[in-house]
């Protein structure tokens, strides 16, 4: 959106105006028009964010910066026409560069007036944005793959409902506007809603405790739905929890199988019956939850996300491990982030078992990000003395996020 800039000029002498044009000059793209769009003037920085010479644009039309549509628009001939009325615009402009380019400026256009106050032509003082607003694309593109492809719901700190996106409505059978002001404890039995357990639940998040685990909860109809999900609290500036996040997968199906199987299971120990066929049928199931709880994701190219949740030991790292070096070499990617926000105990064998999967992917061209570090994590590592040197490590996964496409992007250029 582009608004006017309230005009307030300071009286300065022409010596200290001059030093001030040549500081921005030397700082800022800046580019100069007649009150008809044509180029009188351009410094170096501009000419070197849009990728002319100076020479090839003196004399042009402004028009030959967008793109034809926009140039044929009511809204290109008002941005003219608020310009040549004397008032100033600034925003952030989408312009095309030499060769089709684009390129992003946070400019300010601000007309030059002669003695009597009638605009005279129109300077432009911009600083190139391009990598800011690519890295917020990135970030907005991840946002929008986990909306596309989990259930999601966001909570007030005290479990009052904010939204809910589509995946999780359909999970538990309500429209957005059944949900609206709501509590989170509609989703649970009356009995556990009273507990002093659900209690502490909530005040465990309000208090900036990530939570995650398998949970039971009830549809509107009332039949129970089984997901695999973090609630992760938000911070403020302040370090104040604002809102919780939680992001789920829908396992009703699989749990339901599993509880089959038990089932199954019992019976066929009970009669000494088709016990190769229970122990097969135990291992398929364990071998489907292991998958389920350990997606090795490729969520940008050359990044891959591995949302760890529950226990780790040696047998669930060997499986890891195998995970992500497969997925490494298929993808060849340069970024492996492993959060550990749904991961409830950190000891020296865990974290000897994460600096296993650091050093291997490290081996194979892959860096490793730790993320989801809480509080409570990082004190229980320096008190136990573990060796994290080379290691990198963030608190939250959005972090990690930044850090890991700003670099694989980076890598690829």
């Amino acid at each position: 959106m582009v608004t006017a800039m309230p005009s307030k000029l300071s009286e300065l002498s022409s010596q200290e105006a001059s030093a001030i044009v040549r500081a921005i000059d030397l700082s800022q793209a800046m580019i100069e028009f007649d009150l008809d769009g044509r180029v009188l003037w351009c410094n170096d920085l501009f000419c070197e964010a849009m990728g002319y010479t100076a020479e090839e644009l003196v004399g042009q039309p402004h028009s030959m910066f967008v793109s034809p549509s926009v140039a044929a628009s009511d809204e290109y001939r008002e941005f003219w026409n608020t310009l040549r009325s004397g008032e100033s615009l600034l925003a952030e402009f989408r312009r095309v560069g030499k060769g089709g380019k684009e390129v992003w400026l946070q400019a300010s256009y601000s007309p030059v007036l002669d003695k009597a106050g009638r605009p005279i032509r129109v300077i432009k003082v911009a600083t190139d944005i391009a990598r800011t607003k690519r890295l917020e694309f990135a970030s907005t593109a991840i946002v929008d793959a986990i909306e596309r492809s989990m259930a999601v719901i966001e909570f007030l700190p005290d479990g009052a409902i904010v939204r809910a996106n589509e995946r999780f409505l359909s999970a538990l059978g309500y429209q957005a506007t059944e949900l609206a002001g709501a509590h989170h404890r509609m989703f649970v039995p009356a009995v556990e809603a009273g507990s002093a357990a659900y209690r502490e639940f909530w005040r465990s998040l309000a208090a900036g405790e990530v939570v995650a685990g398998q949970f039971q909860r009830l549809a509107k109809d009332g039949h129970s739905v089984w997901l695999e999900a973090t609630y992760n609290p938000v911070f403020d500036e302040q370090g104040q929890v604002v809102r919780v996040v939680k992001i789920a997968i829908d396992i009703t199906d699989k749990v339901l199988a599993a509880h089959e199987v038990a089932e199954k299971s019992v019976a066929l120990e009970r009669a000494l019956q088709r016990g190769r066929e229970v122990e097969i049928q135990r291992e398929a199931l364990d071998s489907a939850l292991q998958e389920l709880s350990t997606p090795v994701i490729p969520i940008w190219e050359g990044v891959l996300l591995l949302p760890l949740i529950g226990i780790v030991d040696s047998t669930r790292t060997e499986d890891i491990l195998r995970k992500t070096l497969d997925q490494v070499n298929t993808t060849q990617a340069k970024i492996f982030i492993l959060d550990i926000s749904g991961v409830p105990v950190v000891d020296t064998a865990v974290a000897d078992q994460l600096l296993k999967i650091t050093r291997a992917t490290r081996l194979m061209g892959c860096e490793t990000l730790i993320s989801g570090l809480s509080p409570a994590i990082a004190r229980t590592i320096v008190e136990l003395g573990v060796d994290t040197r080379g290691v990198r490590m963030m608190a939250t996964l959005r972090d990690a996020l930044r850090i890991g496409v700003s670099e694989s992007s980076a890598t690829r250029h």
